[in-house]
């Protein structure tokens, strides 16, 4: 007999549901764009936080320097981003998006129904929300960090 969800389940388990929708919703917009997953990822990544170096782009996203810089020739040539010197130091580049609008187009109508599923929630609903994604977020990058440290090679057989 399966033992009751609890709610730590329930939750973990939905957030998995979503991971899954929203990769399959990242396959979708990357095959009209002809982009791939991690160029999208790239996107968003400059989209939120801004314009940065490629170094600093890399180690942020945890790709090899050298194969963000194929990824940004790629992107570059393709119009989707730009790299301009860098304003306080004249040997580095920053790169930023440039064509994002392209993009928040084919986000809209799953912008517009989040908009209305948040617009439904109550102020002390929306905030409880917030904190426990914000803390799931936390806590993912922290285990991903770790992941990136430890580097346990779990492929080989015993």
């Amino acid at each position: 007999m399966p033992r009751p969800t609890s709610q730590a389940d329930a939750l973990r388990n939905t957030l998995r549901q979503l991971r899954i929708e929203l990769s399959i919703a990242t396959r979708r917009v990357a095959a009209v764009t002809g982009l791939n997953d991690s160029d999208l990822d790239v996107l968003d990544v400059l989209a939120r936080y801004g314009a940065q170096s490629p170094t600093a782009l890399a180690r942020r996203m945890g790709i090899h320097p050298a194969t963000m810089t194929g990824v940004l020739t790629r992107l570059e040539k393709a119009g989707w981003l730009v790299r301009r010197r860098d304003v306080t130091d004249r040997r580095s580049v920053q790169v930023e998006p440039s064509g994002f609008d392209r993009l928040t187009q084919l986000y809209s109508d799953a912008n517009e129904r989040l908009d209305q599923i948040a617009a439904q929630l109550a102020p002390e609903a929306g905030a409880l929300i917030l904190d426990y994604l914000n803390r799931v977020t936390a806590a993912v990058h922290e285990a991903s960090a770790r992941l990136a440290v430890d580097r346990t090679d779990f492929g080989a057989a015993p």
